[in-house]
């Protein structure tokens, strides 16, 4: 622990019989700062809980070397270190790591299953921001822009539905029967006026439309709607029960 080198001044002592000597005296130098100048206390709070006596200033630890210019280690079951700022909105952040060349800024290791997190008091907040472009290797993005996976077509699919004219199509019978098909893998009779018709992917982005087999109905339309319960499934209804069936065509 590094302490204030102490100041010597010199006074003059009168003796019995008016002979004068000299006599140095160590005083400890005054501190500009209230908490400034003092040495570091271990095991407490440095400085004081006496707000009179916070540090004013920066304090600066300035190495050279080639591995790390310090070091926080807890070779108890807690934690390395923690640190609490009250920064506002737009301000500084608590922590800032800057490399001037061209190595990391940052690198975290666990040992567990869960490398960190991160809480925001508002949920519907941003967690971080770059403006970094490149792929983040190993990062599993279940969300884009609110949306699940499951809500987008696969590349792989995408092309297969597209290739040579494929578009996605069912032919439904009035009981509800699957028959001819692309995409499609089930189709059910809901209700006396109601059909659903399930495909292997995601119809969210698609166009729908339905046609009775055989005649025009003769009064309405036929409706259809993805599902929002489950994307890949197509709600269809009719003004009136079916005789036929109906064809439903679905292009992405």
């Amino acid at each position: 622990m590094l302490r204030k080198p102490l100041l010597r001044r010199t006074a003059r002592v009168v003796l019995p019989g008016g002979a004068l000597i000299a006599v140095a005296i160590a005083v400890a130098p005054l501190a500009l700062g209230a908490g400034e100048g003092s040495p570091v206390r271990g095991g407490t709070r440095n400085p004081t809980n006496n707000t009179g006596l916070s540090y004013h200033s920066e304090t600066q630890i300035i190495a050279e070397n080639s591995g790390y210019g310090t070091r926080q280690s807890n070779k108890g079951s807690g934690g390395g270190a923690i640190y609490g700022c009250r920064s506002v909105a737009g301000g500084n952040g608590c922590i800032a790591a800057v490399n001037l060349r061209s190595g990391r800024a940052f690198a975290f290791t666990s040992g567990g299953v869960v490398g960190g997190t991160i809480t925001l008091g508002n949920a519907a907040g941003a967690p971080l921001t770059t403006n970094a472009k490149g792929v983040a290797t190993g990062f599993n993005a279940n969300f884009l822009e609110g949306k699940q996976a499951k809500d987008f077509v696969s590349s792989t699919q995408a092309s297969s539905f597209a290739q040579q004219s494929q578009l996605l199509f069912a032919v439904v019978s009035q009981t509800g029967a699957l028959g001819a098909q692309r995409g499609a893998t089930a189709a059910a009779k809901t209700g006396e006026k109601t059909y659903t018709v399930t495909f292997n992917a995601s119809v969210a982005k698609c166009s729908v439309t339905a046609s009775p087999t055989g005649a025009a109905l003769t009064t309405g339309s036929i409706g259809v709607a993805v599902s929002t319960a489950n994307t890949a499934v197509v709600e269809v209804s009719a003004p009136s029960a079916l005789s036929t069936g109906f064809n439903l065509q679905v292009v992405c």
